[in-house]
């Protein structure tokens, strides 16, 4: 059942500095909307006018109750950058790592803006086919067009979950063999190619502010603990034990 009432709030006596509790200025709406959800929306001053207001929003979710609107209308005509915003929310919400979801975002970003997409309805799976293809042109890996591909379809993946469109564009689009890509195959040095490499770090010039000798010593570490770049990056001198 809806109905009009005005919210409790609490105001400041600009004189005596006193809380009084009292009621909102505009009227409130409460409704169930089409999945059974009660809402609570903010009306107008005017009682007629909110109850006018008010029943509207009825009337739309009797019309989607009985299939005649999109529940996905209203979201679709809302800017990208509003969904990509609240998508990252989400993702930041959910756990995920600051590092995952900044980039996760920015190959989202730069595809949405690479194809000019402004809205829902803009994303195409034949546009961002022609901005994945573009990146193997630029002769990147097969992992990093999985990579975009894989951003982008967990994007248009929670569209259409969060009732934000119909459909998700990108669903049939699959990921590239990449076992067909040999650039990026992994094996362990051989003993005298990590001895090259702990030469050249020394002699090398700073590379990211990281002096020669520093940077072969990191190589060092890693080759004897197994510690990644942002592993080694975070020990200090508690990490270890001197006394031993």
């Amino acid at each position: 059942m809806a109905n009009l009432y005005k919210k409790p709030v609490v105001v400041v006596n600009p004189t005596t500095g006193a809380k009084i509790k009292t009621k909102s200025k505009k009227w409130w709406g409460k409704y169930r909307d089409a999945t059974g959800t009660i809402r609570r929306v903010p009306l107008v001053g005017d009682k007629t006018s909110a109850q006018t207001m008010l029943n509207e929003l009825v009337r739309k979710v009797d019309r989607e109750k009985a299939g005649l609107i999109d529940p996905t209308d209203e979201q679709r005509k809302r800017p990208l950058a509003k969904h990509l915003t609240e998508f990252t929310k989400n993702l930041k919400n959910k756990g995920v790592t600051p590092k995952q979801v900044k980039e996760s975002t920015t190959q989202i970003q730069k595809m949405v803006d690479d194809r000019k997409w402004k809205m829902i309805g803009d994303i195409t799976a034949s546009g961002a086919l022609e901005f994945l293809g573009q990146l193997r042109r630029d002769n990147l890996s097969a992992q990093t067009y999985n990579h975009y591909l894989k951003s982008a379809k967990q994007f248009t993946r929670w569209l259409m979950r969060d009732r934000r469109t119909p459909h998700d564009p990108l669903a049939h689009i699959s990921k590239l063999n990449v076992s067909t890509d040999r650039r990026h195959d992994r094996r362990a040095l051989a003993p005298e190619e990590f001895a090259r490499l702990i030469i050249a770090a020394q002699k090398g010039p700073p590379i990211e502010t990281l002096p020669g000798a520093d940077r072969a010593m990191m190589y060092v570490l890693a080759a004897w603990t197994g510690f990644r770049k942002g592993e080694i990056g975070s020990l200090t001198q508690r990490s270890f034990r001197l006394d031993g």
